[in-house]
This record gives structure tokens, C-alpha cells and sequence, in this order.
């Protein structure tokens, strides 16, 4: 789990920018005039507490969410569900469903086959290579009721990794899997990045981040700072996004 060979179908040099943006659920402000911007080949983490905006930043950048202001591009594109796949929580996923490792894993296809077209050859062939590279090749038949929550973690993976974006977006991929699972997903999304991809992680493991990744993000509804690891993971950084010190304490909460 540390090449990458499910290379991106979409791929075009740009920079995905977030340029003030504002999102409110009713009276309630989640983002508040967030300007960011993520480039292709970084491996990106945006950290916050509970409430921050976190899940509704990539929710904003799924086109999922109205937003009150603002504009987000990738290169001159406004449209960016070309060029994405996500991963949810799992928490959100309902994993009763009967269906295989196998069948999610192709559902990552659905949008590129179009209208009545069934996966061809290369289809199953990128299905494959999705699912030896995340580890689970072996459960392609297996249900996925019966997998443990690393396994499933690396399920979903596999189904964003044969869509063939360019961007990569996944809310809290590291909760519920133990910590070897834990190691190979982040190995994995590190390669994908080193692969020209950008990557773009919601996570409260702040020391994990800052190990894994070139670029994190604090969020509190606005951007308190952005930036390489050295330069934002700073005692002043954390106390200014948690309004406590977690420097030394383990996991932050997300």
C-alpha cells in the first residue's frame, strides 16, 4: 500500500482554491470567509474541534452544501465533481447492505461508465488494482457486514481510488480502524499525493498530520492558520483553533 496504480482519468495541473466562503445552517454560521488553497501532489489535514466547519468545508467543495458566499475553483473549473471522489464517515454508511467487497469497490466506476454501459475490461481491471493496493483483494467476495472497521475503511478507499480523480476528499478516515489499519491508510494516501494527486483529509490526530502530511489546516470556522507542519503546528496555532493547549496530549478532539 505505498505506490500508487490507479492513476487519475481527470488529472490537470491546477491548485483547487477556496476564495471567502461563508456557509449558514439557519441563524448558525458554520464557515466564516475561509480562504484556502490545496495543491495537486500535497497531502493535505484539516483539523478542528467539534463544530468547526471541518466536514462542511468538504461538503462545500462536493457542491453538497448552499453556500451564503464565496467562490471555489479548481484550475478555471467551478464545477469540481469531475475531478473529486470522496470518502464519508463510515459511521454515515449503512453497512448492513448486501452487497460485496467487490460491488462497492466497482460502484467507484458508476460515474464514468455512463447511461446503460456495463464495466468493461478496464473497468475490472482498475477495480483490482484499487483493491490489491488498498490490501483488500483477498475479501473481494466477502460481505461487507463481516469485514472489521480497518477493512471496510480500506473498501472505501478502493471505491474512491477507481473513480480516477484528481482530488481526493475523506472525512475522518483514520476513526474506528486500529492503528497498524491506521499506518496503511496513511501510507496509501501519502503515495497518492507523491502521485500527483491532491489530497484532502479531515483527522483530529493532529501528531499524525503533521507526521503524514505537507499542508494542514486549522479550522474554527474561519482559517486560524495554513501552512507546512513546522510553520502551523505551533502551542499558540492549537491553543488559538481549540481555545486549549493539545501539544503533548495525545489526540485532539475532532
Amino acid at each position: 500500500m505505498t505506490h500508487s496504480i490507479c492513476r487519475p482519468e481527470c488529472f490537470q495541473p491546477g491548485v483547487l482554491t477556496v476564495q471567502d466562503l461563508s456557509v449558514q445552517y439557519g441563524p448558525q454560521t458554520a464557515l466564516d470567509r475561509v480562504s484556502v488553497s490545496f495543491q495537486v501532489g500535497e497531502f493535505s489535514a484539516v483539523i478542528g474541534p467539534n463544530g468547526a466547519g471541518k466536514s462542511t468545508l468538504l461538503k462545500s467543495l462536493l457542491g453538497l452544501v448552499p453556500r451564503s458566499s464565496g467562490q471555489i475553483t479548481y484550475g478555471t473549473d467551478t464545477d469540481l465533481r469531475p475531478h473529486i471522489a470522496y470518502v464519508p464517515q463510515q459511521q454515515t454508511l449503512d453497512w448492513a447492505f448486501p452487497v460485496t467487497v467487490w460491488d462497492v469497490a466497482m460502484m467507484g466506476r458508476t460515474g464514468r461508465l455512463g447511461w446503460g454501459r456495463w464495466p468493461g475490461l478496464q473497468d475490472r481491471r482498475r477495480v483490482q488494482d484499487a483493491l490489491q493496493e488498498t490490501g483488500v483483494w483477498d475479501l473481494r467476495h466477502r460481505h461487507i457486514a463481516d469485514l472489521s472497521g480497518g477493512q471496510r475503511q480500506r473498501v472505501l478507499l478502493a471505491r474512491m481510488l477507481v473513480r480516477g480523480a484528481a482530488i481526493l476528499l475523506l472525512d475522518e478516515p483514520l476513526t474506528g480502524v486500529d492503528t497498524r489499519s491506521s499506518e496503511q491508510i496513511l501510507a496509501l494516501l501519502r503515495a497518492e499525493a507523491d502521485a500527483g494527486r491532491a489530497v484532502i483529509m479531515v483527522t483530529h490526530d493532529l501528531e499524525q498530520a503533521a507526521q503524514w502530511c505537507d499542508h494542514l489546516v486549522l479550522v474554527n470556522r474561519r482559517v486560524v492558520a495554513d501552512g507546512p507542519p513546522a510553520q502551523v503546528y505551533t502551542p499558540a496555532n492549537i491553543e488559538a483553533t481549540f481555545s486549549v493547549s493539545h501539544l503533548g496530549h495525545g489526540h485532539a478532539e475532532a
